[in-house]
Parts: C-alpha cells; sequence; structure tokens
C-alpha cells in the first residue's frame, strides 16, 4: 500500500536545514519520492548559484512517523554519452 498524499519538506524547510538564503541556492525541478516498506525517501535536486563547477548535489529526507529528518546531501554526476 503506497501513501497518496503527505505534507513534503517546503523549499524553506530545505534552506534552513542547510543553513542557507534564498539567493545562494537555485533549486531544480521538483522534488522526487521513492517508498519501500519500511521508509519514505524524499530527494530534491539543486545547485549552488556560485559555484563555477555549476555541481548539481541532492538534498535527502526520510519520513520518520509525521516528521521529515533530514538526513544530508550528496553530489550528483553527470554522465555523458559517448557516440
Amino acid at each position: 500500500m503506497t501513501l497518496l498524499s503527505f505534507i513534503i519538506p517546503t523549499d524553506k524547510d530545505i534552506l534552513r536545514d542547510l543553513n542557507e538564503n534564498s539567493r545562494s541556492i537555485k533549486f531544480i525541478g521538483l522534488g522526487d519520492f521513492s517508498q519501500k516498506i519500511n521508509e519514505i525517501k524524499f530527494s530534491r535536486t539543486f545547485s549552488y548559484r556560485f559555484d563555477k563547477e555549476k555541481t548539481l548535489k541532492q538534498v535527502i529526507y526520510f519520513k520518520q512517523g509525521l516528521v521529515w529528518q533530514f538526513e544530508g546531501v550528496v553530489s550528483l554526476q553527470e554522465k555523458s554519452i559517448s557516440k
């Protein structure tokens, strides 16, 4: 059985957990969910506006009971396709 609706972390929540302001981070796209039997994971992709390398990062949350717990930030590697 899947959860069809619940409150997700807002951009303001994410900025607070990252200890950043809205001018330093650019959110990319919408959040993404994955659900297993015993956990629900929410992730949101962003980049730092002043990062010269434009590295994409993802903030990760896990749902525990009724609240979302901030897990951390991971870097995403862009894969180039050679032809």
